[in-house]
């Protein structure tokens, strides 16, 4: 697994200033240009991109911080509009009345800026391309392990995890369409029983078989091959004392 030190991201914004020759701190558009380091590498090493050009020793652009959360949300919009589908990054660069970098700096990643303005359209993946998100699944594999895991893109990709099991309906499927091959390590059954812990902690009730498409890190599909049906699985998960109670759907 590979890993950049924040030595290396930080002497990283440093060459990127020095190849796009610029006057103070580096934009994200630029990183963008010069570095193979992905922008979410940098914001969640430092909390905000604005963090680490200060931790490497400039100033932040201002320019970055100044508009208002509204009006952005409020571009996001319009562009929507205009292009009759929500708009991808680089749309947005060359069409859009901002910057995709001013998205990333104030919301922390351009998929959580689109899940600002889009959060109740259910959209907010259908922009992607599947080159984008193969490209996106190798990158992660490139920088932090191969095969990459569903919680190694959680946290280190630019798109949701969850876009990927939607999309091709299994982390093995989508890792398989991508052309990289799948772990060998099969998902044990106290891995599946604590996904539906996970689940039911994160949702505060047990988990049903729609919230396992939509949240889970397996596939509705191996929960039934390994205990029969989605029904034995959630009984032998979940206490039949337990309170928070729902009936499998």
């Amino acid at each position: 697994m590979r890993t950049h030190s924040d030595k290396d991201l930080l002497e990283e914004i440093c060459r990127v200033a020095d190849v796009a020759d610029t006057d103070g701190a580096p934009t994200l558009t630029q990183l963008d240009e010069y570095s193979n380091i992905a922008d979410t590498t940098f914001m969640r090493r430092f909390g905000s991109w604005n963090n680490a050009v200060a931790n490497a020793g400039f100033e932040p652009n201002a320019a970055e911080t100044e508009v208002l959360t509204r009006d952005l949300i409020r571009g996001l919009r319009q562009l929507r509009e205009e292009l009759g589908r929500i708009p991808s990054g680089d749309q947005m660069n060359d069409h859009g009345a901002y910057s995709r970098s001013a998205y990333v700096v104030r919301f922390g990643s351009w998929t959580d800026a689109l899940e600002a303005a889009f959060e109740n359209t259910g959209e907010t993946d259908e922009h992607i391309s599947n080159q984008e998100l193969f490209a996106e699944l190798r990158r992660v594999a490139d920088e932090y392990r191969a095969p990459p895991r569903f919680e190694d893109v959680r946290e280190h990709g630019r798109y949701r995890a969850h876009a990927y099991m939607k999309r091709f309906g299994s982390w093995a499927g989508a890792l398989g369409t991508a052309g990289i091959d799948p772990p060998t390590r099969v998902v044990s059954t106290n891995d599946l029983i604590d996904d539906l812990h996970r689940l039911r902690d994160e949702l505060d009730k047990r988990p049903t078989s729609s919230a396992v498409v939509r949240e889970g890190k397996h596939g509705l599909a191996t929960y039934q091959r390994r205990f029969g049906s989605w029904s034995e699985a959630v009984d032998v998960a979940f206490d039949t004392r337990d309170d928070n109670t729902e009936p499998p759907a």
